[in-house]
């Protein structure tokens, strides 16, 4: 299985934000080029959570992250709990 990270953490996935990746036919390599190359969003988010923006064409896809504990592997991570697609 293949592990994406962003900051050093491995990125999870909830069952919502993996049906809303497989709804615009996205994967964990998208997620990590738009918080990677994705600017801030204009509205702030509770401590712990990161939510990026990342513009291609006339659309902007966002991705939203909290961080976690993984019990079964003992380290933390990162879950994703929301991908988007919005027209600016």
């Amino acid at each position: 299985m293949f592990y994406e990270r962003y900051k050093g953490l491995r990125i999870a996935v909830s069952y919502s934000a993996m049906r809303e990746l497989m709804r615009e036919e996205k994967t964990l390599i998208d997620v990590v080029q738009i918080l990677e190359d994705g600017y801030d969003c204009p509205r702030k988010r509770k401590a712990g959570t990161i939510e990026k923006w990342l513009d291609k064409g006339n659309k902007t896809y966002n991705a939203v992250i909290v961080k976690d504990y993984d019990e079964i592997l003992k380290e933390g991570c990162w879950v994703l709990i929301h991908f988007g697609k919005f027209t600016k």
